[in-house]
């Protein structure tokens, strides 16, 4: 969870807690800078960890990943390769 917690705040001078990370991982949240900080600068690998850890599968991630990208221009090529595989 720190990790992602550091990519949004690194981005962001509002504070992001565990419940919005959360949120954001199942593609809601309501702070379209952090979702896109999330998604834009937090690895694969992290993402994909800190769900596992709450309940949030790979290919919820990826949903959230889609949505994040259409409404808030996130961009992370690792994650665009996943989804070019079949979920």
């Amino acid at each position: 969870m720190l990790a992602l917690t550091n990519a949004v705040e690194n981005s962001s001078v509002d504070p992001v807690t565990p419940d919005e990370i959360v949120a954001m991982l199942k593609g809601g949240g309501d702070k379209p800078h952090q979702i896109r900080a999330l998604f834009s600068d937090a690895s694969p690998s992290a993402l994909y960890r800190c769900g596992a850890a709450v309940g949030v599968g790979p290919q919820a991630i990826l949903r959230a990943y889609e949505k994040a990208r259409r409404e808030t221009a996130a961009a992370n090529p690792e994650l665009d390769l996943a989804l070019a595989e079949p979920y």
